[in-house]
């Protein structure tokens, strides 16, 4: 005779073990520890290094499952008729959210171009490594890059930096001549300089 299924609870199932989850586990079990003392809330938040508030939420909550952070449902917005046609443009090769906010703009959205960055992150989260998406380094980033004796460089560095020499020959001299320099100063030696 099968066993019967066992009813399902009214509860929902416990979720997956997720980081946020053991976070607010010790969070809560932290702040419990000092509930019972004579500290205030804000002591034990001083203490703690955590936010008045967040420490005065996990002493209120009568279990560590009050004390994750909710996420509130998703409203709808004036992007939300449009989304299924960035989908299929995003499916078609189009990444570019200044291209595809002007094809919804032309169909009647008169939303603000953020909002279709914003909806398709996701989307540009999950594309492949080798696409490019790289940003182009700051003034102070590639000043940083050259003047960083080259054995001391990260990979990514070393490669980001080979990349922009080879677009900016200017830039190339300007790093050669750096390195230069930067030789003549390890051997204490000014001969090489130009009268």
């Amino acid at each position: 005779m099968p066993e019967p299924e066992p009813a399902p609870s009214d509860e929902p199932r416990e979720a997956a073990d997720t980081p946020a989850r053991r976070h607010a586990k010790r969070l809560f079990e932290t702040v419990q520890e000092y509930t019972g003392t004579a500290r205030s809330l804000s002591a034990i938040a001083r203490e703690i290094g955590l936010n008045r508030r967040t420490v005065a939420k996990c002493a209120r909550a009568a279990c560590w499952q009050e004390c994750i952070r909710r996420t509130p449902p998703r409203r709808s917005t004036s992007l939300d008729p449009y989304l299924d046609y960035l989908g299929q443009r995003w499916e078609e090769g189009e990444h570019t959210a200044t291209v595809l906010h002007q094809e919804i703009a032309a169909k009647g959205y008169r939303g603000h171009y953020q909002r279709v960055k914003m909806a398709i992150a996701p989307l540009r989260r999950s594309l492949p490594i080798d696409t490019p998406r790289e940003r182009p380094p700051s003034p102070r980033q590639v000043a940083r890059w050259i003047t960083t004796t080259p054995s001391r460089r990260g990979l990514h560095t070393t490669e980001a930096l080979h990349r922009l020499l080879e677009h900016c020959p200017e830039l190339d001299q300007t790093h050669t001549l750096v390195r230069q320099f930067a030789a003549m100063l390890d051997a204490r030696n000014a001969a090489p300089l130009p009268d």
